[in-house]
């Protein structure tokens, strides 16, 4: 535990007893509001290897590749599209064109704060405006987001979920945890959430929303991630009857998507498909 973690976990034990309301309302704002990371040279270098452009005023996306088979990528909280550059070059060399995006808040991506339904928007956005695709990858909260969006109805031949939570529930209930708020503050903090998210926790349970999904699944997590516990994955697989799981070990929750042997794996995943598949769009 840092000391910095360590203080601010005291500082919310405190005063989450003395001003319950305030410290929650604190904790939901630190919360959905991502931190912005300084860009890394082999972001820059990747960067400048693709083509940057506007989905709309507010999203922005990168492409490789020229191949009318898309694949899309969708990066996890307080991340941005290039820290997922790894999985370019092996699914472009097996014929695809690969779209990132930035979700709201994040990258070059407008805005200050961020939910996983704004994640979700954003995808239903691009792939409006430059589908149809024939697989997706996400990570972490991109993970969810994409979950959430194929139980309305966005369909793929195969989906690839990195890291992924099974549960928004678990994740607020860690994050009051790993911030020390005390239970009448973390349950004031988790309402506060759900009311900037506008639905119910309980309602974006992503292992429940993936039951009986047809389609090619790949789940990929590490057993030593310290922020999404394996048993996510584990719980995701048994509810998704066509996913496949594989475990990975030492790389943690964020460097499991700087792996040659995950870039490897998703690209075979991704290279046994159909070459006419076309994504099924859900009614307006």
């Amino acid at each position: 535990m840092t000391l910095l973690l360590h203080l601010i976990q005291m500082k919310n034990r405190i005063f989450g007893h003395l001003l319950p309301l305030r410290t929650a309302e604190k904790a939901r704002d630190f919360f959905l509001t991502p931190r912005r990371f300084p860009v890394r040279m082999w972001e820059k270098e990747k960067e400048a290897q693709g083509r940057r452009f506007a989905i709309n005023d507010c999203l922005s996306a990168i492409t490789w590749g020229t191949s009318k088979r898309k694949i899309l990528l969708v990066h996890g909280w307080e991340s941005r599209a290039t820290q997922l550059a790894g999985f370019v070059d092996p699914l472009v060399l097996n014929g695809f064109q690969v779209v990132a995006v930035d979700a709201p808040a994040h990258g070059f991506s407008l805005g200050k704060q961020s939910t996983p339904l704004m994640f979700a928007e954003a995808i239903q956005t691009v792939d409006q405006q430059i589908g149809p695709f024939n697989g997706i990858l996400g990570h972490s909260m991109g993970g969810s987001a994409v979950g959430i969006n194929l139980s309305n109805g966005l369909n793929y031949e195969k989906t690839v979920l990195i890291s992924s939570p099974s549960s928004m529930i678990n994740v607020l209930q860690r994050f009051a945890q790993l911030i020390g708020l005390p239970p009448k503050s973390a349950s004031t903090f988790i309402r506060l959430v759900e009311e900037a998210v506008g639905v119910p926790a309980k309602n974006l349970d992503i292992a429940e929303k993936l039951k009986g999904l047809q389609h090619d699944g790949l789940i990929i997590h590490d057993i030593d991630d310290q922020e999404v516990p394996f048993g996510d994955a584990a719980s995701i697989n048994r509810s998704w009857t066509s996913s496949k799981l594989i475990l990975t070990r030492g790389f943690g929750h964020r460097s499991i998507v700087r792996q040659p042997k995950v870039w490897n794996e998703v690209a075979a995943f991704f290279s046994n498909m159909a070459a006419g598949h076309h994504i099924s769009r859900p009614a307006k």
